[in-house]
């Protein structure tokens, strides 16, 4: 396969489509040659830019390897503004267009400000987009925050997300995976402030140049990149109040010439955060009413450095390193109160417990990056990434039994455990397009090798000493190799139809090795296997404003890293969290069809089939009659039905917003072989909004409203209640638009609160619920100084991606 795969690239580099070119002169407004202006050449039919070039030294340019259609130039020079030609046939011969001209600027005109207000919400024909800088109602929040506003994005009770109801989304930021998972990616992304996103994109149906990865597609949360010459930067400054104070602090610098652009910034957040859970459970003829409240301590710090090389108009070199650290503490103090099921007022005993978790984690991920692209269509993208996660959770974790009637425990069983975690991810790939038959080929390949070494040692502690437990002290290793390739090709026929299709080709190796101080629990897991991943889109348009797009991919989902490791996380010992070695991989085959009027999707109906699902479980522990535990399982299947609505609301100049339902109705059976029991077929419906309305007032304020809210659903196996927010905030534009000032008043009505009950689990009967601390006040203020002068910057996208997102992020 490899030997066919680099001969198919090496054939397809070398190859060159024998199509048309363009030539033309662009001249200032005085008739002198307009000498190094960017020069686009635009589909007439939607403005989609093809393909572009740069006038020389006499103002010409030359666009080689034009497929026949309709098209139009369009010039844009710093100081001369922009220029477009008129709309053009490209036939079967090369063609020579007229002058074109820039127009003459007024002479009065010294100084020119450009103040252009993005929508917050933008509906693509392959994906959403959440514009999330510059909204006042982001102000403060974290990624994770952030996802919780998305259309249809949902958070659950244990900060899992999932997308249109499917679980297991790839998270990516910059076009990078994040090899993290559960409560590991939900600290990355809390660690990630709104101060430095730019936008989040939701893309439900990639390509197959993206990784077969994710179910339930991609979320690529785009942070903010200086595009300016010279050197410029931001400084922002968050204070936040809830129950405590909080605050954090962000820095970007950038310096930009034509041959370099050097770039950085820190971040960092600081505060304690409170999280509350409550439990009431009915199991083994006995009921246990708990009430737990956790804090974690975050002392979050971010940085993020880089240099391009620009070697000359095509060829790039780049490097970029990106590094996070967090030495907070998470701490957890529980009481359960315990007696006979037949009597629930009764009390017979009452458990106190807290677990003190004291830990650091480094993460640091090195990319270096070759990019050639000509103006003629062939570029060519090579990746090769190294990323390095180190996770320490030592646990402190006692349990003191006492009657109700004192206040002295009568017994307690005290526990302690030492948990490093090492992650070494390698990736190298390559990507290359080049213009074929009328259209665009796209081919690629990637390797990936991910090496986890987790250790797990297990303490009774006894009149203060502390005495390994060999029963249940373990180490797990985790091997997996992945080499994937690819094929994609995007043709338009006509004025109507556009077709892109793709394979992707992707095998896995890997071996789990679970090493045990009892040679008689040791286990190993081990698989080889091979797929093959088809995705496609169609865009048919009937007339110029109405029109039809459909896209159709398999995908699949891996168990996160952590989630193989068969690790006990506890809250007491008598509810805890616990890894499965044994887990399998998930597979999806997703459909979507979306009518459109301007190339907008009003509306959109998907329909997908997950086999082999894997979702968090309730079960009961073998060892303790009266404990439970969350783990994943593999269930039989699960089949989705989405509908989505999405509603521009411009009713005037100065107010505007956007509204995005979604439905879903979906069902699922399942048979739980590792724990025992089944679940008959379920089918439930559930619905997700989230809405945002903005009102323009005088002198610069900005005033803004916005909510989400989700109907009962499920979390797995867990049946969830109903759940929104509602946040407002204003906006002040300071120093001739260089600073602003933002106040967001946080969940306004105090329904940010979670709950659930949990049925299917024989002999076990559970509600929960909780919160977190969302009601809160935010005051953010920001400055932008340097240079204005503004030159695109490219896009970098590195070979970490499906393997990052696979790794869990610690402690909430």
């Amino acid at each position: 396969m490899k030997q066919l795969l680099f001969a198919f690239l090496f054939l397809c580099i070398a190859a060159s489509a024998q199509a048309q070119s363009i030539s033309g002169k662009a001249l200032q407004f005085d008739g002198k040659p307009a000498d190094f202006a960017t020069v686009t050449l635009h589909k007439a039919v939607d403005s989609t830019v093809v393909t572009g070039a740069i006038t020389g030294e006499d103002g010409s340019y030359e666009i080689k390897n034009v497929a026949e259609g309709s098209y139009f130039i369009q010039l844009n020079l710093i100081g001369a503004g922009v220029a477009n030609s008129a709309v053009f046939e490209m036939s079967k011969s090369d063609k020579k267009l007229e002058p074109i001209q820039f127009a003459e600027l007024s002479k009065e005109l010294q100084q020119v400000t450009i103040v252009a207000r993005r929508k917050t919400i933008e509906v693509k024909a392959d994906k959403t987009v959440l514009n999330v800088d510059g909204t006042v109602n982001s102000t403060g929040l974290s990624a994770l925050e952030l996802l919780r506003k998305a259309p249809g994005v949902t958070v659950d009770n244990n900060e899992n997300v999932s997308v249109k109801g499917k679980n297991n989304v790839k998270v990516m930021i910059d076009g990078r995976d994040v090899p993290l998972d559960g409560k590991d990616l939900a600290a990355l992304l809390k660690g990630t402030q709104a101060a430095d996103i730019d936008n989040i994109e939701i893309i439900s149906n990639p390509s197959a140049k993206y990784d077969a990865s994710g179910n339930a597609g991609i979320i690529n949360i785009r942070l903010k990149k200086d595009k300016a010459l010279g050197t410029n930067g931001n400084i922002g400054l968050d204070a936040i109040y809830g129950e405590t104070f909080k605050g954090g602090s962000s820095l970007s610098l950038n310096h930009r010439t034509k041959k370099f652009n050097t770039f950085g910034s820190y971040n960092n957040s600081y505060g304690r955060w409170h999280n509350e859970q409550n439990f009431i459970r009915e199991q083994n003829d006995s009921y246990f009413d708990q009430k737990a409240k956790s804090y974690n301590n975050n002392r979050w710090n971010s940085i993020r450095t880089g240099t391009d090389y620009f070697i000359n108009s095509k060829h790039t070199v780049g490097i970029l390193v990106n590094g996070n650290y967090d030495n907070g503490d998470w701490n957890n103090n529980s009481l359960t109160n315990i007696g006979p099921l037949a009597n629930k007022d009764q009390v017979t005993s009452v458990l106190e417990a807290t677990n003190t978790v004291p830990g650091t984690r480094k993460d640091l991920n090195l990319n270096a990056n070759y990019r050639f692209a000509d103006t003629s269509g062939h570029s060519l993208n090579i990746d090769v990434d190294r990323g390095f996660y180190r996770i320490i959770g030592n646990s402190y974790q006692p349990n003191f039994y006492r009657s109700p009637t004192e206040s002295f425990p009568a017994y307690s069983r005290i526990f302690r455990n030492e948990t490093p975690s090492n992650i070494d991810i390698t990736t190298a790939k390559i990507d290359y397009e080049q213009n074929l038959w009328k259209g665009t080929f796209g081919t690629g390949a990637k390797i990936s090798n991910v090496a986890t070494d987790n250790t797990f040692d297990f303490f009774n502690v006894i009149e203060s000493n502390d005495i390994l437990d060999t029963t249940v002290s373990n180490q797990f290793i985790y091997k997996e190799r992945t080499i994937a390739a690819y094929v994609n090709y995007n043709r338009k026929f006509g004025k109507k139809l556009n077709i892109q299709t793709g394979l992707r080709l992707e095998n896995t190796n890997y071996m789990g090795d679970l090493i045990s101080l009892n040679a008689q629990n040791g286990k190993q897991v081990k698989k080889d296997y091979t797929e093959l991943f088809p995705s496609a889109a169609v865009t048919y348009t009937f007339t110029e404003k109405i029109g039809l797009n459909a896209t159709f991919s398999r995908r699949i989902d891996r168990p996160s890293y952590q989630d193989l490791n068969p690790f006990e996380f506890k809250l007491d010992e008598l509810t805890f969290q616990r890894g499965n070695e044994r887990l399998r991989p998930q597979f999806t085959n997703s459909f979507e069809i979306a009518p459109t009027y301007n190339g907008y999707p009003i509306v959109s109906l998907g329909y997908s089939k997950t086999l082999d699902v894997f979702t968090q479980v309730l079960a009961k522990d073998a060892k303790n009659p009266n404990a439970t535990f969350i783990t994943n399982e593999n269930i039989a299947n699960q089949e989705n039905y989405t509908a989505t609505l999405n509603i521009p609301t411009p009713f005037a100049k100065w107010y505007d917003g956007f509204i995005s339902i979604t439905g879903v109705h979906s069902k699922f059976k399942a048979q739980f072989d590792n724990l025992g029991f089944g679940i008959d077929e379920i089918a439930y419906s559930f619905a997700s909004l989230y809405a945002e309305q903005n009102i323009k007032l005088p002198k610069g304020w900005t005033f803004q409203l916005s909510g989400w809210y989700n109907t009962a659903g499920y979390w797995g196996t867990l049946r969830s209640r109903q759940q929104g927010v509602m946040d407002a905030g204003i906006k002040k534009s300071l120093w001739d638009g260089k600073g602003s000032l933002r106040i967001r008043f946080g969940d306004l009505l105090n329904t940010a609160g979670w709950g659930g009950t949990n049925i299917f689990t024989p002999g076990l009967k559970m509600y929960a619920n909780g919160t977190w601390e969302a009601r809160t006040v935010t005051v953010s203020c920001t400055y932008r100084f340097g240079s204005n002068d503004v030159k695109a910057s490219r896009q970098r996208k590195t070979g970490l991606e499906d393997e990052k997102n696979r790794v869990k992020s610690g402690r909430n």
